[in-house]
């Protein structure tokens, strides 16, 4: 079997020897407190100028800020100095803060800081600087209609987390405001219940499960001032002040993402796609007449996700823009004119494109990353505009995370492996080293005993893909002598969660693992991004079962390889990671032998209907699939011991879904253990989480290590 292995795997041989034996153990409160660091903080590129770049770094430990300014063209270090970080919040003026009401959300500054715009009872507002003005834009938000701020479903399935609900975008030249306004009349109610109080807590949401309505979606164009136009889904122009929107046209009846404005202004583009989701269309809406028209359209058989960010890539010029696309099984670059016609491909081949970096037209290049040389490292590439000359800017076999100067000249690079603490450097994009900022390893990397990490790339049991491991070896492994494994799992299409790159493993809880001799491992599948596209489409109407296969050969090459007791194997995730540890016991073919699981989905049916119905289809379509995928369907083969936890008030994946398999289980005659969280969420937080830690380490060392 060929195996791809890191260049240190001969350490682990040495972990029980006098390597290890000749450098200090961390005692039990440096384990605690983290007092003991064998790595730097990692200087980050906070902003570049024409002469230097500017580089910070912060220490959580210690609330200090190491600031580095760098002169690009000689590589000399022109400041370095360090600051204590005073807390103090500077992103809302005192003087638009003092104006704004409490509940007022996602404040959002225009492009020439003249407005704030946000929400405020799910209608959307304006307040002028200049002469504080406040404006009403929206006068009809309600429980169920929704301006300028997204839906659940929106915000955690297509717009993402990270904008906090925010359904609204400024032009750039601060004239309009480009909204999106949602209808949740339809969408069911999900109630949450919950213990404190003398009378108890309940708590409603519109949550759209899987095959159930979902909210309708328009598109809006308003003035700051008021009294301009709304431009409303196509239908036309109608007054700001008219309280009735046009009826939705044929391109509503869809999900719309992420719009972006043309950077001249002079048009919104909209991401529209089925609810099937996989007929994806490109909108323009011309703000001149209302006009629109259809600049990109896409079809795939299996799904299109429109909750990508970087799909869209401007030219500055105004003559085109690259467009993003996995409609050959692997993403990747093309370049279109402003009207929508495909000049030609930028790139081709298998491998993943992750992001357009930037575009230097006067010497007609394109600079990206992707994933291309090495499983699971990203690298540096250009390519002419003409899809010629690619080129290769990152070196060795390293994870690679960039930072392009706004003048193209320069990048800076922080590049790392699992066995190799991160380095900062300063190049030319001809590849000329300008200098070496910085090695975040420090004088302890040496002194203290660590763990020994290897990465290893494996093929599937059909031989079609490749299947990578991350590994930490016990401390002072013995030759010969298997250890139980802990396997920590996500799973989900296009989940990667195995990278060849840094993480400090010194501390807590996975020095403390490896210490007392426990192996632990991360996998992906087939179908975490790897291996494109191709891979994930392998999951298609049937979630779970490629992920069980795959991980199971991961553990099957543990056990073989002699390093793996095979009656000591836990599985263990949150989230879906919670759904593939349940799937694991039930349908894993006794291959693990323990589970954790936490917020788990067990059956599909009780998700949300956007991220379900990407990959499954609706349960009308594919009623088997789902009928396959749920753990409730195969509780009767649960074998091992199943620890489960969920947070009583998870809005996300609702607490019903552990309390329909715990009574699955207790019908069916099944052991299992239970711990539910009141006043938790998704994930839990402060006390809760301190206790769900020490439960999880309980577990792992009464069943997996009883004899520490």
């Amino acid at each position: 079997m060929m195996i791809k292995k890191t260049a240190l795997f001969l350490l682990c041989a040495l972990a029980g020897t006098g390597l290890a034996g000749q450098r200090k153990q961390l005692s039990e409160e440096e384990i605690n407190n983290h007092s003991v660091r064998i790595t730097d903080p990692t200087l980050r590129v906070a902003q570049w100028h024409d002469r230097t770049v500017e580089m910070t770094a912060y220490d959580a430990a210690t609330r200090t800020s190491r600031q580095v300014s760098v002169d690009v063209k000689t590589g000399k270090i022109i400041r370095d100095r360090q600051e204590k970080d005073n807390g103090q919040n500077t992103t809302v003026s005192a003087t638009a803060d003092s104006l704004l009401r409490q509940g007022d959300v996602n404040l959002t500054w225009s492009p020439d800081s003249a407005y704030i715009a946000f929400t405020r009872d799910h209608d959307l507002y304006t307040l002028r600087l200049s002469d504080r003005r406040e404006t009403r834009l929206t006068f009809d938000g309600s429980n169920v209609i929704l301006n300028g701020h997204a839906s659940w479903v929106y915000m955690e399935e297509i717009l993402g987390r990270a904008g906090r609900y925010r359904a609204f975008w400024w032009s750039p030249d601060s004239r309009r405001i480009a909204f999106l306004r949602f209808d949740e009349t339809h969408v069911p109610l999900i109630t949450i219940t919950d213990s404190p109080t003398q009378n108890g807590y309940v708590e409603t949401w519109r949550y759209p499960k899987a095959g159930q309505p979902l909210p309708s979606v328009r598109a809006g164009i308003v003035s700051p001032d008021g009294g301009g136009v709304v431009w409303a889904g196509g239908s036309g122009l109608v007054a700001a002040d008219s309280r009735q929107w046009p009826s939705a046209s044929g391109e509503s009846e869809g999900y719309l993402g992420l719009p972006r404005w043309r950077p001249d202004s002079r048009a919104l583009w909209l991401q529209w796609l089925n609810y099937e989701q996989n007929h994806y269309r490109l909108i323009e809406v011309d703000l001149t007449t209302g006009a629109t028209k259809e600049l990109y359209s896409e079809h795939q058989d299996t799904w299109i996700a429109i909750d990508e960010e970087p799909r869209i890539h401007f030219l500055a010029s105004g003559k085109g823009f690259i467009m993003k696309s996995d409609r050959s099984g692997w993403d990747q670059l093309y370049l279109y004119d402003m009207n929508g016609r495909l000049q030609h491909p930028l790139t081709a081949g298998s491998y993943t494109v992750i992001d357009v970096l930037g575009v230097d037209e006067k010497a007609a290049v394109v600079y990206f990353t992707c994933y291309k040389d090495h499983i699971g490292c990203v690298d540096f590439y250009r390519v002419g505009l003409d899809g010629a000359r690619l080129q290769r800017l990152s070196f060795g076999a390293y994870s690679h995370r960039i930072s392009l100067s706004d003048d193209r000249m320069h990048f800076i690079t922080t590049y790392s492996t699992v066995d190799t603490p991160p380095k900062v450097a300063l190049y030319t994009t001809t590849g000329r080293l300008v200098r070496l900022i910085q090695d975040t390893r420090n004088v302890n990397f040496e002194e203290y005993e660590r763990p020994v990490t290897e990465y290893i790339v494996l093929p599937s049991d059909d031989g079609l893909f490749s299947i990578p491991l991350r590994i930490t070896w016990p401390l002072h492994r013995e030759e010969g002598r298997t250890y139980p494994v802990k396997l920590a799992v996500y799973g989900g299409p296009g989940a990667m969660t195995v990278r060849n790159e840094w993480t400090d493993n010194l501390h807590g809880d996975a020095y403390r693992f490896a210490r007392d001799g426990l192996i632990q491992v991360a996998i992906d599948h087939r179908g975490s991004g790897h291996n494109g596209k191709q891979g994930m489409a392998q999951m298609h109407r049937r979630l779970g079962y490629w992920e069980i296969k795959d991980y199971a050969q991961g553990v099957r090459w543990l056990i073989a390889n002699g390093h793996a007791d095979a009656t000591r194997i836990l599985i263990s995730g949150y989230s879906y990671g919670g759904y593939i540890t349940c799937y694991a016991l039930t349908c894993g073919g006794g291959i693990f032998t323990h589970g954790i699981a936490g917020g788990s989905v067990v059956d599909w049916l009780l998700y949300d209907a956007t991220y379900t119905e990407r990959y499954m289809d609706t349960p009308a379509e594919n009623p088997d699939g789902y009928r396959l995928s749920s753990v409730l369907t195969h509780a009767d083969s649960l074998q091992g011991k199943l620890l489960l936890t969920h947070g009583l008030r998870d809005e996300n994946v609702h607490a019903q879904q552990t309390f329909q398999l715990i009574s699955r289980l207790q019908d069916l005659q099944k052991s299992f253990e239970l711990m539910i969280y009141p006043e938790s969420r998704h994930g839990n937080r402060g006390l809760k989480r301190e206790h769900s830690d020490r439960l999880e380490r309980e577990f792992i060392y009464r069943e997996l290590l009883r004899d520490k």
